[in-house]
């Protein structure tokens, strides 16, 4: 039965990730046996599984196997062949693909933050010297190819943006000037040799603040804050249109004195019950002003 399993995993196809958690229930019960066992520990290397074993599925499996999680995996092993794309349309293709492949190993939660996002970058360098090398490069490439319209290039640009956003480096920043990992990106396929875009990653200095440390579960949070609490929490004023509006709601009663009036009672009502007649006094205000409004129009006809 356990080989039959492994070889579900080994298939990839839609029933392997089943196969992988029925894996896992039988390496926890201790029913696999050894040649299972290295199978299994095999195929956790394999890149095209790694969306088999995501969601930390990988990771419980290989513990359950009693070998302790695979070592750190070097970038360069993690990336594709983009030197194999004569197109430079399919580039933003190829490296969203790559990356989607590869990212679980790519980031790895006991690697800090700003090692994990020098990783991602170096990941993406190769994609962006072939991007900068088939449309701005020599033309002695061994496989020449036809310069790329500008309307083109803006596109395949945009492309890369979307695979770059996708793929979590919006959440890279650059120390130096606060720069996210898309706009850095982006910087690198505006390089104009490949060479460029190599000096220019050598320089950057990144980190992903939002991201968690590995001895540091709790350090670093990324917590969205409404616009009104984040001026509160740097002590900034109000914009001065919401200070008008509050001094128009607090400081005067407006217009509609009375029916200001009864709302800034309801508000103060503590209980339910009170909120309860406050209601039922609004509405009761209400029918009389309209029945007054009505009168008052009457009067006026008859005059």
């Amino acid at each position: 039965m356990s080989s039959s399993l492994v070889r579900l995993v080994q298939s990839g196809g839609p029933q392997a990730r089943a196969a992988a958690t029925s894996l896992l229930d039988s390496a926890r019960a201790g029913t696999l046996k050894p040649a299972e066992v290295a199978e299994v520990k095999v195929l956790l290397q394999r890149p095209e599984l790694a969306d088999v074993f995501s969601g930390g599925l990988g990771r419980d499996l290989q513990a359950a196997l009693g070998g302790g999680r695979a070592p750190v995996r070097d970038v360069g092993q993690l990336t594709g062949s983009p030197g194999a794309v004569t197109d430079p349309r399919a580039l933003p293709k190829a490296f969203g693909k790559d990356l989607l492949v590869q990212r679980q190993q790519l980031v790895d939660p006991r690697l800090p933050p700003d090692e994990n996002a020098e990783r991602l970058l170096a990941f993406f360098s190769p994609y962006a010297e072939r991007f900068v090398e088939l449309t701005r490069g020599p033309e002695h490439l061994e496989t020449p190819v036809a310069r790329l319209p500008p309307e083109d290039q803006a596109k395949a640009l945009k492309q890369f943006e979307k695979a770059l956003t996708d793929g979590g480096f919006g959440q890279l920043v650059e120390r130096q000037t606060g720069r996210d990992g898309v706009a850095l990106g982006r910087a690198l396929l505006e390089s104009k040799t490949p060479d460029e875009v190599r000096a220019r990653l050598a320089e950057l200095n990144v980190d992903a603040p939002g991201w968690r440390h590995p001895n540091n579960p709790h350090a670093a949070m990324t917590v969205a804050v409404a616009p009104a609490q984040e001026r509160t929490l740097r002590h900034e004023p109000p914009d001065e249109a919401l200070a008008q509006e509050r001094r128009g709601r607090r400081g005067t009663l407006g217009r509609n004195l009375l029916w200001n009036a009864l709302h800034l009672l309801r508000e103060g009502a503590e209980t339910d019950e009170e909120k309860a007649a406050m209601n039922e006094l609004l509405v009761a205000a209400g029918l009389l002003l309209g029945f007054v409004a009505v009168m008052a129009a009457v009067l006026l006809l008859t005059l």
